[in-house]
């Protein structure tokens, strides 16, 4: 893998709510395309999403309606979503396959307002930025001012926004300084063509219709966002791919029609930024797929615009990760050991209760390890045992590379196996509290840490459960170092049996019955003193053999 495939979508919504099915906008395989692979990331930048002063409460405490559509689409098909920000009317969701989870780096978002001279949200701009692969990425979505003859304005807001948008790596504390820079949203850029020759609305429109083969250059040329970007005035650092789709702005909400109140402008749009050589051993670059608008969507007065690159990251040296064998019998209260060699005790790939599309071990089978820059990760040991609610002192064991730096802020989150984003925990625990005290390694080696949870801890709910290991190295950063396979959790009412393959059977076998008697033998022989009933749900659903 040399290359991340992005897609991005940038839509002013006009305060509507989702009327429209989403599913073609994101372009997925169809029975047609079956082939098609699914891009490595989503990036969906929205505009003019319905928030009112008196709801902003609200907004911060719920999710809004299309928020919550994307998800339910993408979280589907098997997408996490690694990074969400809103300002007021402005969103931007960052979605990645759970295959790169474990490979963001210094996730952070920020905010800049520009609106009524930066005192107001209602325009400004949103960002995500991380690393992957070697390579940092930030991903911006703004809303500038409105009008044709706010030009200025437009241009203030964009300088205010590079000037004003801060993040703490200090090697990317500024938007331009990454690697790669994607930048979408309404900029609201309009069609300004010299005083006493500006056609009307209705002359651009009939200029429209007699367009042919997608080419929109006499219009083009008096485009206010590439003049300035031309000038130096704004946006000169990136580049857009060429245009060869009508205006996206202004239509009669629910037609395909025009407003001619309004001039027809290109005001959506996806630009882009690549520092090409900011490593000795690779040129960087951002290739272009497509670019283009989604005019059958008429929920609102924009049409929404797509793009999809992909990004060259830096080399890779494949490594073969270890086969998960499929070799226990799994129920919620007992785990039957195979004959055989105890070493072939292995964590189930994905349990039956738990979503495929995130198993760890990824359909190639491998991981990723790039031989030029440092891949710090944390790896959990298989967790075997079932965690009982309640238990005094549940302890599993996770490995740190070398090169991993421990901070006071660092935490392990507990999530459903099939979460959908890393905002989602359900229970936390700051590292430097569940960690037992141990040696230090030696110089240049793993560290393994003991990880101890006190009563009080994880969950209330019987169910499969991952472990994610976070670095946080402050309240605004974090990186996503680990992740552990799916564990189970289940309630101390519902235990059939408690079996430690390390402790004899059970010392109540019948007479002349070896007292080494198998764990498997008492499973399923003696059933002294259990609840018939329960034992029956257990057997019919909770059995799962691979």
């Amino acid at each position: 893998m040399d290359t991340l495939r992005f897609y991005f979508v940038t839509w002013n919504v006009a305060t509507r709510s989702p009327g429209q099915d989403l599913n073609s906008l994101l372009d997925f395989p169809s029975q047609f395309n079956k082939n098609k692979p699914l891009p490595d990331f989503y990036v969906i930048g929205l505009q003019e999403v319905k928030s009112q002063p008196q709801n902003m409460l609200m907004d911060s405490l719920f999710t809004d309606q299309w928020t919550s559509m994307f998800n339910n689409i993408l979280c589907r098909q098997g997408f996490i979503v690694a990074k969400s920000i809103r300002l007021q009317g402005i969103i931007l969701l960052v979605y990645t396959q759970i295959k790169h989870v474990t490979h963001l780096r210094d996730i952070e978002a920020q905010y800049t307002k520009t609106g009524l001279g930066g005192l107001w949200g209602n325009k400004g701009a949103v960002s995500v930025r991380f690393n992957i692969y070697g390579c940092s990425v930030c991903l911006v979505n703004c809303h500038l001012a409105a009008h044709e003859h706010l030009l200025e304005e437009r241009i203030h807001d964009y300088n205010t926004i590079i000037k004003e948008h801060f993040y703490h790596l200090t090697e990317t504390s500024n938007i331009l300084y990454h690697d790669y820079v994607f930048w979408i949203g309404d900029l609201n850029f309009r069609v300004d063509h010299p005083a006493g020759r500006s056609p009307s609305s209705e002359e651009i429109v009939a200029a429209l219709q007699k367009v042919e083969k997608d080419k929109y250059t006499s219009l083009l040329k008096h485009d206010q966002l590439l003049a300035v970007m031309e000038s130096g005035e704004a946006f000169s650092e990136f580049s857009e791919p060429e245009i060869k789709f009508p205006p996206t702005y202004k239509f009669n909400i629910g037609t395909d029609d025009y407003d001619l109140k309004r001039k027809p402008s290109w005001t959506d749009r996806i630009l882009y930024k690549v520092i090409a050589n900011n490593y000795e051993n690779i040129t960087l670059r951002a290739d272009l797929i497509s670019y283009n608008h989604m005019p059958h969507y008429i929920v609102s007065d924009h049409k929404p615009v797509v793009a999809q690159f992909n990004i060259k990251i830096r080399s890779a040296v494949p490594v073969a990760a270890p086969k998960i064998k499929k070799a226990q019998i799994r129920m919620r209260s007992a785990l039957i050991k195979p004959e055989g060699d105890a070493s072939m005790v292995e964590p189930i790939a994905a349990f039956t209760a738990v979503d495929n599309n995130l198993s760890l071990d990824s359909n190639e089978q491998e991981e990723e390890a790039f031989s030029n820059y440092t891949v710090k990760t944390v790896e959990f040991d298989p967790i075997v045992r079932i965690w009982y609610i309640g238990d005094a002192d549940f302890r599993t064991q996770c490995t740190l590379s070398p090169d991993v730096e421990i901070h006071p802020n660092d935490w392990i989150g507990i999530y459903d196996a099939n979460f959908h984003s890393l905002d989602d925990y359900i229970a936390y625990e700051y590292l430097a509290k569940v960690s037992v005290s141990q040696a230090a390694p030696a110089p240049g080696q793993p560290r393994t840490i003991t990880l101890s949870f006190p009563v009080g801890s994880g969950v209330r709910t019987p169910g499969f459960y991952r472990f994610i290991y976070f670095s946080q190295p402050n309240n605004d950063v974090r990186s996503v170092l680990g992740i552990s396979e799916p564990f189970e959790v289940s309630s101390k009412e519902d235990r059939l049996v408690t079996i430690d393959p390390c402790i004899e059977a059970s010392t109540s076998a019948s007479p002349g019955q070896s007292e080494r008697s198998t764990a498997t033998t008492d499973i399923f022989t003696d059933f002294t003193g259990l609840d018939v009933a329960k034992l029956s749900r257990h057997f019919s659903n909770d059995l799962s053999i691979d």
